[in-house]
C-alpha cells in the first residue's frame, strides 16, 4: 500500500491526545487478546461468526489481534509520526464529545 507523507504542524496537546488514544486502543487490544473467549462469543452473537465454526476462525482473530497490538506499539515508538486513521478517529471522537 503506497503512503503519502505531509508535514504539517500539530499542536502539542493533540499530540498528547492521540498518544493517549494509541496507549488506549493498544489496552483494550491486549484485553481483547486475554479474553479471546468473550471476543469469540460476542463475534457470534453478532453473527460475524458462523455459529459451529468459531475454532475455524480462532486462531485468524487470534493473529489479527497480535498484528493489531504489533502494529500499535510500533505507532506508540513513533511520537513524531500521526497516520490519517488516527486523526479521522480522534476528531470523531472529539465531535461526539461536543
Amino acid at each position: 500500500m503506497a503512503a503519502v507523507i505531509i508535514e504539517c504542524p500539530i499542536d502539542p496537546e493533540t499530540l498528547l491526545s492521540i498518544r493517549e488514544l494509541r496507549q488506549l486502543r493498544l489496552e483494550i487490544l491486549k484485553n481483547q487478546l486475554s479474553d479471546i473467549d468473550y471476543v469469540m462469543n460476542r463475534l457470534l452473537i453478532q453473527g460475524a461468526i458462523p455459529y459451529g465454526e468459531e475454532d475455524a476462525y480462532r486462531d485468524a482473530v487470534l493473529a489479527d489481534l497480535s498484528a493489531q497490538c504489533r502494529l500499535m506499539e510500533s505507532r506508540i515508538e513513533a511520537t513524531e509520526t500521526v497516520y490519517s486513521d488516527e486523526l479521522e478517529l480522534y476528531y470523531e471522537i472529539m465531535s461526539e464529545a461536543q
